[in-house]
């Protein structure tokens, strides 16, 4: 059993109990998350199975839609709900246009620390267990780019927002710099994921359909192919005779593959360092995945090569590993 299962994570629920979940209903080891959703958290959790694990880090780099609920004037040590209260201020009397500028201001490319509570590691140990014995570690902050912070609406001291970003954002500290950039402090107070890489909302499905569909015997027919799991990267498409030196291992000149990607103008996606390769279909077929690269960097040297990630062989009857229509977790529902 091999793809990428899409599900709603229930609040209160966390993201390795979903992966146990999944373990035991379809009966394998090999399932993983693609980035985990804190327990005060709802939303899309997309989790490889079988060999798809081997795909997981691609479709963690895919770009994250939150929306969610702010509390203005209440600070927590946690950044969110679950967390101890450290302090109230008042909420000044906010205008949209007050809360628009507050957010427009942490849009960009940010450098953004973690946040006390997290699994980020120090010296071996989650972050989280340290805070816990009242131990706090800063780490040096990571760059993330958020692409939007979106006001929904306001009914203070809660404001409603959408953040569309790269991977590893924490929208909790995001709601914490918030309130600290207007005076007032706040904290995170619901959040809901409604997209993740390639994956949406509307095709997110709950645990309880996919126990269902397991004891019916139909739990592959809600996976995604490892190859339809990959659309949110970037795809060029290359010669069969590139993609022949791929699979066989072969080096290959960092500047055929250049010349692709100027000739076809394919465009690095922000914060996704992976570039499809393609191979050239028949009259009529569908593209064939060969593999996945990382995007060339530039300045690299003359004698660079390409840098594959993951190369896909052809299936065992010789036939490709064709890009086939999307499977029910990627179609819109009507």
């Amino acid at each position: 059993m091999n793809g990428v299962l899409v599900l709603d994570k229930p609040v209160g629920v966390t993201s390795f109990r979903m992966v146990r979940e999944v373990r035991r209903i379809a009966g394998i080891r090999q399932v993983g998350h693609t980035g985990t959703l804190d327990p005060i958290a709802s939303g899309v959790l997309p989790l490889c199975l079988g060999r798809a694990t081997k795909i997981s880090r691609f479709i963690m780099a895919g770009h994250k839609v939150y929306e969610g609920t702010l509390h203005l004037g209440v600070s927590t040590d946690t950044y969110d709900a679950a967390g101890r209260e450290t302090g109230r201020r008042p909420v000044p009397a906010l205008s949209m246009d007050d809360l628009r500028r507050a957010a427009a201001a942490l849009t960009g490319r940010l450098l953004q620390a973690p946040p006390p509570f997290s699994a980020v590691k120090h010296q071996g140990r989650p972050l989280y267990k340290l805070a816990r014995k009242g131990i706090h570690v800063e780490k040096p902050p990571r760059r993330i780019e958020v692409f939007a912070f979106d006001i929904l609406g306001a009914d203070l001291p809660r404001v409603h927002f959408r953040v569309h970003c790269t991977k590893g954002t924490y929208v909790r500290s995001l709601a914490h710099e918030f309130g600290t950039a207007l005076g007032c402090g706040a904290h995170l107070a619901a959040l809901r994921r409604t997209r993740s890489g390639p994956f949406a909302e509307d095709a997110a499905l709950p645990l309880e359909e996919a126990r269902r569909a397991a004891e019916a015997g139909r739990l592959e027919e809600l996976l995604v192919p490892t190859t339809a799991a990959l659309d949110h990267i970037p795809a060029v498409e290359i010669d069969g005779g590139m993609a022949l030196e791929l699979r066989e291992g072969r080096p290959v000149p960092l500047g055929r593959l250049r010349r692709a990607l100027e000739a076809q103008d394919i465009q690095p996606a922000p914060g996704v360092p992976y570039v499809r390769l393609l191979a050239e279909p028949p009259a009529g077929a569908p593209p064939e995945l060969v593999a996945v690269a990382a995007w060339p960097e530039p300045g690299e040297s003359p004698g660079a090569r390409v840098r594959t990630l993951k190369v896909w062989p052809r299936s065992d009857d010789g036939a490709p590993e064709a890009l086939d229509r999307p499977p029910r977790a990627l179609r819109k529902k009507p």
